[in-house]
């Protein structure tokens, strides 16, 4: 056991001066490197590069010492002493700060003029040190989850009537209420940040026992969302189920509990409708793993996917959330990430494909999670095909080769999701109204059978069946989800005819850019499907509207693949009858870029025509009706 004695003046002095010297050093090495004419290692990262470097690294030696001197001098005398068992280390250092930072926001007094001086550099004190695991896991340890979020009660309570109002007796009471908003402010941010460095290291208790107070647990959370935080997803997702529980299906529970004016203020913000699992939200969608973790969890994923009562709208926060731990992780470098994101879709899918309806916020990042699994939409359409149970797969192997000669460079997901027919259409009728929803899952089809018919066409000449074939599976993918986004709340023949014009509108893709020089690249089109659906907003382009003018009387989207499979064949150079196919730039236009005289004349000649034309269009058209049909209910 060592006992150090701190001059706080001369410490601070020494301080000020490594600075003052640090400064100095550095800028003239950069002006007499810059004023050099040949590179010189000394100057750069030489004697005196290092020694700048090492000079730089001493300031946290220096300031932690600083900073636990002035906690402990609590009788202003410039002087503090503390004790360290295993020598002065930097290491034994933050620990004895830690633990001096703790104890005294638990011995606070926020109504004490003395204090509040006390209270303002503990919070410079959490600010300079929320990123620091070492001083931040002591600072939490020592408060423990009650002492958090009691202190956050303390900092409520200097303008509430738990309060002895001091500040309204001041010289300056305007000035006081402002440096008082201030202290919340910085305390709220500081305790928040070091709440979410040290939590890495906590047990996952610590999140249902912040939640035992939902107001300070709403407040903490709304500071490490300002902040763009995160927190330990097993602390998250305990903190989550809490609050849940709390809630019982009651939104308007949180008006209930916190209908005093005390709790309505805190620092810069105003919460006149606090909602705790608001804040919680806010937060989910900060990162991959806390949004995984929320979505993870079968209960809170149901709850806030399908569950919930919806009159304060969170529903479209959770479809943030939805989509950060689904869509936009199903692509991620990391495999446990894109294998947790098809788990999560897989086990959503099936949820809502059976009995649950999803909340309207979720639709539209529904929507996105079948575009992004098209491919297994495309593998279980069929009746014959599909898993009983939710689950993953891996591309490429086993039951699930790589079709249309796609591999992995095709940009499918690595990980695929277990689906089946009956909840892939369950799902498809919840989201048809959708316009987002259905543009994504529209568009990400149309790509897919783009592909699908690229690849026929350019091995037409050794298989004569693969056109025949493509314009078959197209046209039962297309006419399946048709049907399927239409049906869920019509009832007349008449009514859903008018449907699935609509949303042949929303069956539009970039047709073009699928590539015929090499392996079809799909996977970053239907990413910017998804994203033009759902994150930009809904703006389909107007390919349909040229096509209803063209064929009012035959289905849209079977035109649209009509037009696909004639375009794929042109490419290719496999014979259409078409006689001269437009061209831009000696290339032939893709079925978006063809003007509405153009369209009609493309569609009348391939009508009229007979061998391959009128085999591949003549199953299209088979095929399309027979799904609707076979799978409609009109």
């Amino acid at each position: 056991m060592a006992d150090i004695k701190i001059d706080i003046k001369l410490l601070d002095s020494a301080l000020k001066k490594l600075d003052n010297l640090v400064s100095a050093v550095d800028s003239n090495r950069k002006s007499a490197s810059s004023n050099t004419p040949i590179s010189l290692s000394s100057l750069e990262d030489g004697d005196l590069g290092k020694t700048t470097k090492w000079l730089t690294e001493q300031k946290p030696e220096l300031q932690t010492r600083l900073d636990l001197a002035r906690l402990l001098d609590v009788d202003g005398d410039g002087q503090a002493t503390y004790s360290v068992k295993d020598g002065d280390t930097l290491a034994a250092v933050k620990r004895a700060l830690g633990d001096e930072m703790g104890k005294q926001l638990k011995d606070l007094d926020i109504d004490s003029v003395d204090d509040r001086k006390r209270a303002a550099a503990l919070a410079k004190l959490l600010q300079r040190y929320q990123d620091d695991k070492d001083v931040s896991g002591q600072v939490m340890n020592g408060l423990g989850p009650k002492g958090l979020t009691d202190v956050m009660n303390k900092l409520k309570d200097v303008f509430g009537r738990n309060s002895n109002g001091y500040w309204q007796r001041t010289m300056n009471v305007g000035d006081e209420h402002t440096a008082l908003i201030d202290l919340q402010e910085q305390m709220g941010k500081g305790l928040a940040g070091m709440f979410s460095t040290a939590s890495d290291k906590m047990d996952p208790s610590w999140g249902t026992k912040v939640a035992e107070d939902p107001w300070a647990a709403a407040i903490l959370l709304h500071y490490i969302d300002k902040s763009r935080k995160d927190v330990d997803p097993a602390i998250f997702e305990s903190m989550g189920t809490a609050l849940k529980d709390r809630e019982h299906n009651d939104p308007t529970i949180w008006g209930q509990i916190y209908n005093d004016p005390d709790y309505r203020h805190f620092g810069e913000d105003s919460f006149k409708e606090i909602n705790p699992l608001r804040e919680y939200l806010n937060v989910a969608d900060n990162s991959t793993r806390d949004a995984q973790a929320v979505m993870g969890n079968k209960d809170l994923r149901h709850y806030f996917t399908v569950e919930r009562q919806d009159s304060d709208h969170l529903s479209t926060q959770a479809g943030k959330v939805l989509s950060v731990a689904t869509t936009d992780a199903a692509y991620s470098e990391n495999k446990d990430v894109a294998k947790k994101a098809a788990e999560i879709s897989s086990d959503l899918l099936y949820d809502i494909g059976d009995k649950g309806k999803p909340l309207d916020g979720i639709k539209e990042e529904v929507g996105g999670i079948i575009a992004t699994y098209i491919a297994d939409a495309d593998r279980v359409h069929d009746q014959s095909a599909g898993e009983k149970t939710p689950g993953v797969h891996s591309w490429g192997a086993g039951e699930y080769p790589y079709g249309y000669g796609l591999g992995k460079e095709s940009g499918i997901p690595e990980f695929g999701i277990n689906l089946d027919q009956k909840h892939l259409r369950g799902a498809l009728e919840d989201i048809g109204g959708n316009e987002a929803a259905a543009s994504a899952v529209g568009r990400a089809t149309s790509i897919l059978n783009a592909a699908r018919f690229d690849y026929a066409a350019e091995h037409q000449a050794e298989d004569k069946g693969s056109m025949h074939k493509a314009g078959h599976e197209s046209a039962t993918l297309a006419g399946f989800m048709t049907d399927g986004l239409v049906n869920g709340d019509i009832d007349g023949q008449e009514e859903a005819a008018k449907e699935r014009k609509k949303i042949a509108q929303l069956f539009t893709s970039p047709i073009d850019l699928v590539k015929t020089d090499k392996v079809p690249v799909i996977g970053d089109l239907v990413k910017g499907a998804v994203k033009d659906a759902i994150v930009d907003g809904y703006t389909a382009d107007k390919t349909s509207d040229a096509i209803k003018s063209a064929n009012e009387g035959q289905a849209h989207t079977m035109s649209l693949t009509q037009l696909q499979a004639l375009y794929a064949m042109e490419k290719h150079d496999v014979p259409t009858g078409i006689k001269d196919w437009p061209e831009e730039n000696g290339h032939p236009k893709a079925p978006e870029q063809l003007s509405e005289k153009e369209l009609r004349r493309v569609l009348a000649e391939a009508d009229a025509q007979t061998g391959t034309t009128s085999d591949v269009t003549g199953e299209i058209d088979d095929a399309f009706d027979a799904y609707q049909k076979k799978y409609g209910d009109n």
